[in-house]
């Protein structure tokens, strides 16, 4: 293939992993307090949404993406300090121009706190925030409390949908009109006598009294609770009691001093080098067939790291070698050959770092509806919208296996894309938990249907 080709799958690659890198499920200790704990869970109880989407974030923010029902996005934001998130907002559309956004981006950051808990399942959370005697609520000839209790009364179920912010101003009041098509306008009026940095600070003391007053303390050691409960059970087991309930990605970014530690705690039967922030795992292969070599690039940050998966794939014809690997492409156009090659560096690299926390960085949030089959003493089929909670629930379980994988020849059948990976989980002790796992891919070039066929090692407790 010509050089122009090797440098656009080299970009195409790259923007890939970037917009799917960062996928985000905060749990109890990532909250710099149970009280804003408390209100996240509030904001989810009030429907299902569909969280499994990229998320972005800085050392500042995060910024997080649901689906409603209908398709329609919402975006929340959460503010970091000190890597704990210390405030939640949901994302309104504007319809003025910001000409000072320092000035203005307070009142913003109120406002969509203000929609953020209007949308909760619990009204004390919009009534902490809204100080009667500072702030002036009207809606339907209603003011202050009144109107609050209304507002509440009569908000759509289960999400309050807005148009765009209109903002008004005269001489000493700043005002925000908000428009719905189910429920009357209602607007957030802020005398410019008070300052809302010190509104918003006076919350932020109340919340966290409130927090220790009343909400329990935030737990911090939940996955060694797990691991006790799952030390006796078999993989069938296991995957019988918590498929419902699998892990959830774990956030690392800033959590890694010292990267060459890490990897030595997890995966102490590998080699690691490194070159330029590039990173290498290698161990021989297994039955000197499939290999359990990773390599990515580290880019460090101020204070946090992010993982890549190395685009090391060399392409001869209609053959891609990454490592040792060589896939075998005969059957696809170079067109096809250039999209399927996007994420193989990344599908195979999460595969072989399941069992380490390596894996929360590699791992593609992907909406693939995937089936699980278990052969134990009995058949068991498990079916979920998203392969990454397998492979969560699998990493949990495969703490201490050394990993192995690798794809074999991808073919195009009956104009349809196909292809199948081997997986192998190998104890300290030799024995294996092994899987085949067949890919399906769409006319979009994306894996759309996943099957995993897993064979536990018999009676072989964790």
């Amino acid at each position: 293939m010509s050089n122009k080709f090797n440098k656009l799958l080299i970009m195409t690659i790259f923007v890939f992993i970037t917009i799917k890198l960062y996928g985000f499920e905060p749990k109890a200790s990532d909250f710099i307090n149970s009280y804003q704990y408390e209100l996240y869970r509030s904001w989810l109880e009030s429907e299902k949404l569909d969280g499994d989407l990229p998320a972005g974030f800085t050392s500042e923010k995060i910024v997080r993406s649901f689906l409603y029902k209908n398709g329609r996005e919402i975006n929340v934001e959460y503010d970091w300090e000190n890597w704990k998130i210390s405030s939640q907002r949901e994302i309104v559309p504007f319809l003025f121009y910001i000409d000072d956004e320092q000035q203005i981006n307070s009142y913003i950051n109120f406002i969509e706190s203000f929609i953020y808990r209007l949308n909760c399942n619990d009204k004390m959370f919009i009534t902490d925030l809204v100080d009667h005697n500072k702030i002036i609520l009207e809606y339907k000839e209603q003011i202050g409390e009144n109107a609050l209790d209304l507002m509440w009364e009569e908000r759509p179920i289960p999400r309050l949908k807005l148009q765009p912010v209109e903002l008004i101003t005269n001489v000493d009041t700043l005002g925000f009109i908000f428009i719905s098509d189910k429920m009357s306008d209602f607007m957030i009026s802020f005398p410019q006598v008070y300052n809302i940095k010190e509104i918003i600070s006076e919350i932020r003391k109340c919340e966290f009294t409130k927090s220790e007053k009343y909400f329990p303390p935030i737990i911090e050691p939940e996955k060694e609770e797990i691991k006790t409960q799952i030390k006796d059970l078999t993989l069938a087991e296991y995957i019988r009691n918590y498929f419902e309930t699998p892990p959830r990605r774990e956030l690392l970014h800033n959590k890694i001093k010292d990267i060459h530690e890490f990897l030595a705690l997890e995966f102490p039967n590998h080699s690691i080098s490194n070159e330029k922030n590039i990173w290498y795992l290698e161990i021989d292969k297994f039955e000197d067939k499939l290999d359990g070599d990773i390599s990515f690039e580290l880019e460090k940050g101020v204070d946090m790291i992010n993982i890549f998966p190395l685009n090391d794939l060399e392409l001869d014809g209609k053959k891609i070698k990454l490592g040792s690997d060589n896939i075998d492409m005969s059957s696809l156009s170079e067109t096809e050959i250039s999209h399927i090659a996007n994420y193989l560096p990344q599908l195979i690299y999460e595969h072989r770092a399941i069992g380490s926390k390596l894996m929360n960085f590699l791992l593609i949030h992907d909406e693939a509806s995937s089936t699980l089959v278990v052969y134990s003493d009995k058949r068991e089929l498990y079916e979920t919208d998203s392969y990454s909670d397998i492979l969560l629930l699998l990493n949990e379980y495969w703490n201490d296996r050394t990993v192995y994988f690798g794809i074999d020849s991808i073919k195009k059948i009956s104009g349809t894309i196909e292809f199948k990976g081997f997986l192998v989980a190998r104890t300290q002790t030799g024995s294996c938990d092994i899987a085949e796992i067949f890919f399906h891919v769409s006319k979009e070039y994306k894996i759309d249907l996943i099957m995993m066929i897993l064979h536990p090692a018999e009676n072989n407790k964790r």
